[in-house]
């Protein structure tokens, strides 16, 4: 790639600046981490022809998510309900209201990432169906459970990216002539009236355009805020309250990973790394590419989810998209020794992470629960594994403070504030110490800090006035 090779230096000049204002380095360094990964497993991936690995995982995967997909709205939906009708604490309540739509999610965390999943699986499917003469019975039934789990999902995105998929496939491949596409287009559309039917209160009202419209709104403003360099990579999520409106959409995600990732890096950098890309695309070239329609339409698919939502940034689509990028431009001749090593690193790093947010996880939910004991084990436990996960110091952080830890309380949410100075919650938490404390102007500091991070939370208003309103009754009280 030496015609891109000139244009490392100037981008990385450029990242530097992008890292420099970033209010929560962790999350650069994070999102860095995995973008790195996924650039790593393309060039690893494309030195195989992953043509027959794909025919058993494919059929595999899809069967354990597409059976465990019904399970779960048949079976585990009315159990979960049943259990959860009597508790009142925030993640049961969230689950709950989660359960009542019915829509399901597999082994994922969202319907919509569910959906684009089951929408380039289905394709796969249909593709060996169509090409393999044996096994046919296991693809048809396959093909039944796939589209069964995407209606489930009730999602609309999910039965658009299918139809495109289906569709271009049909075309790219010959199979389909223009004279048919009528027929083919009102099957697709009978999907797409049915999930209607199953959340017409929702469609009535426009709700999921809505909500687009209004994160993208968001995302603009945020961009509008720092053209140039960007808010930082990874700081979307710290950073997307400041424009956000009230009544409008809540979302730590702009719904488009083209907006997310503009507003994180700036323009300049990623016209950069477009620039880059374009370049390397013209030298990798996809060999054979009449044999690859299948890839190309699945990554077409990929396409249109990011137009929607964050795509890449949620890992499992990143995978996806990887692969099916490396099997488009395949090249078996390329050593690998060197990039596996990285790809290795990359890859401890992330898992890492995750073990550090799974035990944070966890202990947000004993938290919930009032078991603070297990809480605080948890929550050190992922300090142990990431030092520099501050969910966690500041879960440490609240614990202290309900324990009336004041001093410990204190250390840990100073120590959370210098990884993340924005933060909300931490700065809430600040500010009621320092009021235990009579540290009042401090304490109107933090509270501020607080309300100006999410101007829609209630509690961190209400605290926010209640110091403004009282402190000049509490200083009258020391004698200034």
């Amino acid at each position: 790639m030496k015609k891109s090779s000139w244009m490392i230096v100037p981008a990385a000049f450029f990242f530097l600046f992008n890292f420099s204002i970033s209010s929560v380095k962790t999350l650069f360094f994070l999102r860095l981490i995995y973008f790195l990964f996924l650039v790593s497993l393309f060039f690893f991936l494309r030195r195989f022809n992953l043509k027959k690995i794909l025919i058993p995982i494919v059929g595999g995967v899809s069967l354990i998510l597409f059976v465990y997909g019904i399970l779960q709205k048949i079976i585990l939906f009315p159990y979960y309900l049943r259990n959860l009708a009597n508790e009142n604490n925030f993640y049961s309540q969230a689950f709950k209201t989660r359960l009542e739509t019915g829509r399901v999610f597999s082994l994922f965390t969202l319907p919509s990432l569910y959906a684009i999943i089951c929408a380039v699986l289905i394709l796969f499917i249909f593709y060996y169906f169509l090409k393999t003469k044996k096994n046919r019975i296991f693809w048809a039934i396959l093909l039944i459970l796939g589209i069964i789990n995407i209606v489930l999902t009730q999602s609309f995105g999910g039965i658009l990216y299918l139809s495109i998929g289906v569709l271009i496939y049909l075309f790219l491949s010959g199979i389909l002539s223009f004279k048919y596409i009528a027929p083919v287009v009102m099957v697709l559309f009978l999907f797409f009236f049915i999930v209607t039917g199953l959340r017409y209160s929702e469609a009535k009202e426009l709700e999921p355009i809505k909500l687009r419209l209004s994160n993208w709104e968001q995302a603009y403003r945020t961009i509008k805020s720092s053209p140039i360099l960007g808010i930082g990579l990874g700081n979307y999520e710290s950073k997307i309250s400041y424009f956000t409106f009230p009544g409008e959409a809540k979302s730590i995600y702009a719904h488009n990973f083209f907006l997310q990732f503009i507003s994180e890096l700036g323009i300049i950098i990623s016209f950069f790394i477009l620039l880059i890309l374009f370049l390397s695309i013209k030298k990798l070239k996809p060999e054979n590419s009449k044999e690859k329609v299948l890839y190309i339409s699945a990554f077409i698919i990929m396409l249109v989810y990011n137009l929607i939502d964050i795509g890449f940034y949620f890992f499992s689509a990143g995978i996806v998209t990887v692969v099916l990028l490396s099997q488009i431009y395949e090249k078996r001749s390329e050593k690998y020794k060197l990039n596996l090593s990285i790809l290795v690193i990359l890859s401890i790093l992330l898992i890492v992470q995750t073990f550090s947010d799974n035990y944070q996880k966890k202990a947000n939910f004993l938290l919930s629960q009032k078991s603070f004991e297990e809480a605080e084990v948890f929550y050190k436990k992922s300090l142990k594994v990431n030092p520099f996960n501050f969910k966690s110091i500041t879960g440490l952080g609240n614990i202290n403070l309900i324990k009336k830890n004041y001093f410990e309380s204190e250390k840990y949410l100073d120590r959370s504030l210098k990884l993340y100075p924005d933060s909300a919650f931490a700065n809430y938490l600040k500010s009621r110490i320092d009021f235990n404390k009579e540290h009042f102007l401090n304490s109107l500091y933090h509270a501020n800090l607080a309300f100006n991070k999410n101007r829609l939370n209630y509690e961190y208003k209400r605290w926010y006035e209640f110091i403004k309103n009282n402190i000049q009754i509490e200083l009258s009280k020391t004698g200034i």
